[in-house]
């Protein structure tokens, strides 16, 4: 596998379905995205606010995936929800290096009141179907906090399989795989 690539490469447009589209993140992003830090159980199995504001989180978010895009390791990109034109959330794919070994990653997170409609769902299989059509990896790995149930859930619903578990960036994960 290639270890810097570009979606922007393969494709210029967006990923869609009838319900949501996705396209490549920007500056303009920033303040949409903050409201995905106002819930206290996007910290649960993600990350620490560090004294950080939900501006100042999303700014370091968005940036982070502008740098993926830049040096070719993927990065997620907005869902957007085709009938009201909001930001529901981020999905993508992402270049991992897991046990020393790289492997491509679908990655989703999504806003608090747009969990439990099944966006996540759907835009992670826009991704790992993308992965697979263009021949991007055999498999693709979804790494879950062990006590995500939804994550595991949305997994489980890609018919992702328990792959095996480690440890990844000092937290014990459940590695899931494409099939």
């Amino acid at each position: 596998m290639d270890q810097s690539f570009s979606l922007q490469d393969l494709y210029e447009d967006r990923l869609e379905t009838q319900r949501i589209s996705t396209r490549f993140l920007n500056r303009y992003d920033v303040e949409p995205w903050a409201e995905f830090f106002e819930d206290d159980a996007t910290f649960a199995f993600l990350m620490k606010r560090n004294g950080k504001t939900n501006m100042e989180m999303s700014e370091d978010w968005i940036k982070r995936q502008l740098q993926r895009y830049d040096s070719g390791t993927f990065g997620l990109q907005a869902i957007i929800e085709r009938k009201s034109k909001k930001m529901v959330g981020q999905c993508g794919l992402l270049l991992q290096k897991i046990d020393n070994k790289l492997e491509i990653e679908v990655g989703y997170h999504l806003i608090q009141k747009f969990w439990g409609i099944g966006y996540a769902s759907e835009a992670a299989q826009l991704f790992l179907d993308f992965a697979i059509e263009n021949q991007l990896a055999q498999s693709v790995i979804a790494i879950i906090h062990p006590n995500n149930v939804k994550s595991i859930r949305v997994a489980e619903k890609l018919n992702m399989k328990f792959d095996f578990e480690t440890e990844f960036h000092g937290e014990t994960v459940k590695v899931y795989r494409s099939q």
